[in-house]
């Protein structure tokens, strides 16, 4: 059964990059026709060859997303959506926000360049989670642990739910800076000389992004963790590994003109934020054992 689910990805994915691709040339005809109109590509690409790292980069972010369809408690559209918006959130609108003060020109030039790299990767991420969850879908055989969406409602009644959000939304600058100072040493000459269009951002910009970013990232994360139908324990590595792809998709995936030690430092920073966050938040705002039990009652 096993080799069978595995040879499976064989033809699902390249669906998956498909729909991705319709997604990306829906978006390419809609975008301009509301008057927005695309930022300059960084010096030394071309449109061909980004497409190309983008459809690669579709693939591997449709086999971390088919881990979490085929674990949450609820219907095809539900998750599709659930899945969309968090793949958006997370790779486009948490990315284009913080380049706006990393760097100085392409998605971060103007107010106009950031709406459109935002809504460019609206489309794709849906229309991705709309394959993703039509053709990874929950094992019916397997009792659900979970109440589904619905379970947003009644995660963490009560006062306790006050700190453990607040520390939930704090626990992401404190990983992001820590982890950021660790690479610091190995990046810091890119970001203080300018190249690749890159910007040294200070303390003041630099906390109040990440705790922004922190409340869109908990409001996209929810969902997955309140339909998770198994014990919230077992979400934390493929929430992790979803996070991770996605926020490398723009950093180090598709970024094929940075060097390759600036993505291979900032691919490792990303990796423990990311598998870190998600830990953090399944401890903080995971169902409790009473909680599976209740919803199976129901």
């Amino acid at each position: 059964m096993a080799l069978k689910r595995l040879l499976s990805y064989v033809w699902k994915l390249p669906l998956c990059a498909l729909a991705f691709l319709i997604g990306m040339i829906a978006g390419g005809i809609i975008l301009p026709l509301l008057g927005l109109q695309a930022p300059a590509m960084p010096a030394g690409t071309d449109a061909n060859t980004i497409m190309l790292y983008f459809l690669l980069g579709s693939l591997i972010l449709a086999v971390a997303l088919s881990f979490l369809s085929q674990g949450l408690d609820d219907g095809w559209a539900i998750r599709a959506l659930v899945l969309g918006l968090f793949s958006w959130a997370w790779n486009s609108v948490g990315m284009v926000l913080e380049a706006g003060v990393f760097m100085t020109t392409g998605a971060a030039s103007s107010g106009g360049a950031m709406l459109f790299t935002m809504l460019n990767m609206l489309l794709p991420s849906l229309t991705l989670a709309g394959m993703v969850a039509l053709l990874f879908r929950p094992d019916p055989a397997q009792a659900s642990q979970a109440p589904g969406l619905r379970g947003l409602l009644t995660m963490r009644p009560g006062r306790e739910s006050v700190w453990r959000f607040a520390a939930a939304i704090v626990a992401f600058p404190a990983i992001y800076i820590a982890c950021g100072l660790l690479v610091r040493p190995f990046i810091e000459g890119y970001y203080a000389s300018g190249a690749y269009e890159l910007a040294s951002p200070t303390w003041g910009q630099i906390i109040p992004l990440q705790l922004a970013r922190s409340v869109l990232f908990l409001l996209a994360s929810l969902p997955i963790v309140a339909a998770w139908r198994d014990p919230s324990r077992s979400l934390a590595l493929p929430l992790g590994l979803a996070i991770w792809v996605l926020v490398a998709f723009t950093a180090v995936i598709t970024a094929y003109w940075f060097p390759w030690q600036m993505r291979l430092f900032h691919g490792l920073e990303l990796a423990v934020d990311s598998f870190g966050y998600a830990a953090v938040l399944v401890l903080l705002l995971g169902r409790p054992r009473t909680a599976l039990a209740a919803s199976r009652a129901d």
